[in-house]
């Protein structure tokens, strides 16, 4: 089979190709520096050459608050160039993972959330997932959207880098306690997703490691397991100062994913197994000087 796989260089995107490889699949990686997804006529013409089977659409712009001032891109990127690439597909009968967000909701609930349920997206970013979907749903002739949420890896930076980062100085950590979510580790959820894309029928799957927390119990959990001697102080969003809405209750229903036995393990578990590979990077980084990290 010939897959293509977008953002090949990010957290998701180079799970995905290693594990793919490693089961000998043909893997084209769609980078953006080869090929600009908001160009349209680039992106035909790199489908009508490769001709995938499967095109896997991990690249997506995904500063959230970035991209409340930067609406144009983050539209361009997350939707228009979804557009490109599934109109594209379409001519080929290629099949079309879109890799959605928890974001698309408003988190108002205190429920689990199905795939079923009503999008509510609060934020430029999410409203630009949302579209992407729409045109997935419209455009692609086979296809696939799964949702994901507070992905964390070891290719590329996320969420235990920046508050190691932040560690270095010697002061306090405040963290959010008010988002609900499930923290989903980025080899688990590419395992995931390739036993679901040879399986699912079309439609809308949630994926995301088992259980729930919030970000300050993250944090813990994190600064507990490198033993940093830094304090830690729950704080709302408000009191932190975030500009761009969050969903305050996020955390997905897989009970869709689940029917064909795909399951991802409890998040503590795979939190455990980043720590064992990315723990000793990460306690350096959290444990150095100002005058050495400057």
């Amino acid at each position: 089979m010939k897959i293509t796989i977008t953002g090949p260089d990010g957290l998701l995107g180079n799970e995905l190709m290693s594990q793919y490889l490693d089961a000998g699949a043909s893997v084209d990686p769609l980078f953006e520096s080869e090929v600009d997804l908001t160009d349209a006529p680039a992106v035909e013409a790199h489908i009508q050459r490769i001709k995938p089977e499967l095109i896997i659409h991990t690249a997506a712009y995904t500063n959230v608050d970035e991209a409340e001032n930067n609406f144009a891109r983050t539209f361009d990127v997350n939707a228009f160039g979804t557009y490109y690439l599934c109109k594209t597909a379409r001519h080929f009968g290629t099949k079309v993972v879109y890799l959605s967000t928890d974001y698309v909701f408003d988190g108002s609930g205190e429920t689990p959330l199905k795939p079923e349920d009503e999008p509510n997206p609060l934020s430029v970013y999410a409203k630009s997932k949302l579209a992407g979907e729409l045109f997935v749903k419209t455009y692609s002739r086979r296809w696939l959207i799964i949702r994901t949420s507070s992905l964390y890896g070891t290719h590329g930076e996320s969420f235990a880098d920046k508050l190691c980062r932040r560690a270095a100085d010697g002061e306090p950590l405040r963290v959010v306690n008010d988002q609900r979510i499930s923290p989903t580790y980025a080899p688990d959820l590419a395992k995931g997703i390739i036993a679901l894309v040879e399986q699912a029928d079309e439609g809308i799957y949630h994926l995301t490691n088992q259980g729930e927390t919030n970000w300050f119990e993250f944090a813990r959990a994190i600064v507990n397991k490198l033993e940093l001697p830094n304090e830690l102080i729950p704080v709302t969003s408000e009191e932190l100062g975030l500009k761009t809405p969050r969903p305050r209750y996020s955390v997905l229903d897989n009970s869709a994913a689940e029917v064909f036995g795909v399951t991802l393990r409890p998040w503590q578990e795979a939190l455990d197994d980043y720590l064992s590979v990315h723990g000793a990077a990460l306690k350096e980084l959290a444990l150095r000087s100002d005058e050495q990290s400057s």
